[in-house]
């Protein structure tokens, strides 16, 4: 697999590498059916595939490499009880730095039961392949496979079986056990690996899943890495759509989004999810079990990494599902809210590029007609067609939308104006900025979901959150380049008396109207 091998393998005889030398290793077989998979005589352990190749083969490399990432991941408040997880697969030293954001969320609780269910990157089947063999090795020891939830949730979905052939060569279950064996020590797997990313088949084993866990201490995990192989630029805005989302935890608004993705024909994108199926199936055995919020951890492609190179990357996302999650701040929209400022936008766009002159407003939603600052983005194809907002609320919330939307299509000095044959094809993304706090320290601005403003005498330079989940700087780089790069200020001039404010955001979106026939919605 492109990109995924990543580490050379290291010889080390210690004890838990000698035990998986007595495991007696199959040849790997092609697709079974489910009789020669019954007829098989099962081993008393799997062991490792990508050993020594996706992480290091000796115990104490494998643990200092986990542990040394997730001690460079800051410590976030959990935003309610955490359900499930969304990890990438690929080679330790591309995507270790992601994953360890998404378990260093698990890092102090526990749970009986971890379900990961993962792509078959080898062979095609139908339904789910469970697996039987009571023990999954690693360098690190054995990871006690769940015989009853294998059971339970076979009987549960009959077209979920014990399918061992399938298991043997695949890496995308495996690459996760190293890091849940550091952050929980004792655990049993539930190791799920699908081929078919079909809605019905993802429905059902959701449903499987989710019954089957009700009343259980268990965590789910959907294995993926994200976009393959376009360019660095490319993968970052394919795998923010994509991440974005996600974020709606709408299984039919991943669907509709890969595949409008996969028809604008960027060069190099052989897919936007290698393991859609599985984070489909999470989202909806995570709402099933009443997780109500996704939370975009980290992001970052293997172009990223140290001498990655910048073409033919993949893409890496970590996503947390939380269950009764922190009540929306005071002055949120709701979703009826959100759908009418996309509509007010549009139409004030259409009007504007067609005739020339703006669309009477009349609003009736008293939250609306509060004071309110917005940021309207737009985009065509993906690619930004212009993006104008306010700083501050100076008027009620749907004028100041109305007006930036077509200060965003006529006035971006970036752009052209927006003409009407492309007014099909505009996608619009809108941030309404909550109310700022001033903050005395920058310890506490959290990146993962604050934006930060910075006032020096009349210059100032604002950065929405999603900034740096998409670019993946550290607090201090996004500061030194909010001050250098949006203020016109001193690198360093948050160090030396600027004012820091924080805010949050509620960003949501509407497709392009063009590009919902080709969705499939």
């Amino acid at each position: 697999m492109r990109r995924c091998t990543a580490l050379a393998a290291v010889v080390v005889v210690v004890a838990a590498t000698a035990a998986l030398l007595l495991v007696r290793m199959r040849p790997r077989p092609g697709p079974a059916t489910r009789a020669t998979a019954e007829a098989e005589a099962a081993p008393a352990a799997r062991a490792p595939a990508v050993m020594g190749m996706f992480y290091p083969s000796s115990p104490s490399a494998l643990r200092e490499e986990i542990q040394s990432c997730l001690s460079k991941v800051d410590v976030q408040a959990p935003a309610g009880e955490l359900i499930a997880l969304i990890v990438p697969h690929a080679g330790y030293s591309y995507s270790a730095p992601v994953a360890a954001c998404a378990y260093r969320q698990v890092q102090g609780r526990s749970y009986d039961t971890v379900v990961v269910i993962g792509p078959s990157h080898r062979f095609p089947f139908s339904g789910a392949a469970l697996s039987g063999i009571p023990q999954w090795l690693t360098p690190l020891g054995p990871v006690e496979v769940d015989r009853a939830a294998t059971e339970g949730i076979g009987k549960l979905y009959p077209a979920a079986q014990v399918l061992e052939a399938m298991h043997d060569p695949e890496h995308s279950i495996e690459v996760q056990l190293p890091f849940l064996q550091v952050v929980l020590g004792q655990f049993k797997l539930a190791p799920i690996l699908m081929s078919d990313f079909s809605d019905d088949n993802c429905r059902n084993l959701a449903r499987a899943v989710a019954d089957w866990a009700k009343g259980k201490s268990v965590l789910l995990a959907a294995s993926s890495d994200m976009s393959h192989y376009p360019s660095h630029d490319d993968a970052v805005r394919v795998d923010r759509e994509t991440l974005a989302a996600i974020e709606t935890m709408d299984a039919a608004e991943v669907t509709a989004t890969t595949k409008r993705l996969m028809s604008q024909g960027i060069a190099g994108l052989s897919t936007c999810l290698c393991g859609e199926g599985p984070i489909k199936t999470v989202l909806m055995a995570a709402k099933m079990l009443g997780a109500d919020r996704a939370q975009v951890l980290k992001y970052a492609n293997s172009g990223d990494a140290p001498r990655g190179p910048k073409a033919g990357v993949v893409g890496y996302g970590a996503v947390a599902l939380y269950r009764n999650g922190s009540p929306q701040p005071e002055g949120a929209l709701n979703r009826e809210q959100q759908q009418r400022l996309l509509a007010i936008a549009r139409q004030a766009i259409q009007d504007y590029v067609r005739n020339g002159h703006r669309s009477e407003l009349s609003e009736q939603d008293p939250g609306l007609r509060k004071p309110g600052a917005a940021f309207v983005t737009l985009r065509k194809n993906g690619s930004l067609r212009g993006c104008i907002g306010s700083l501050e609320a100076t008027k009620a919330l749907a004028e100041d939308v109305r007006e930036r939307a077509v200060m965003a299509a006529v006035a971006d000095p970036r752009f052209s104006p927006v003409r009407p044959n492309e007014l099909a094809d505009l996608e619009i993304e809108m941030s309404v900025l909550l109310p700022l706090i001033r903050v005395a320290t920058t310890e506490e601005i959290d990146i993962s979901k604050h934006g930060v403003t910075v006032v020096s005498g009349v210059r100032r330079g604002m950065f929405l959150p999603q900034v740096a989940r998409e670019t993946g700087w550290s607090r201090d780089e996004l500061l030194t380049r909010l001050c250098q790069e949006k203020a016109g200020l001193l690198a360093d001039a948050w160090r030396n008396g600027a004012e820091l404010y924080i805010f949050t955001v509620q960003a949501f979106s509407s497709p392009a109207p063009g590009a919902l026939g080709n969705a499939g919605r």
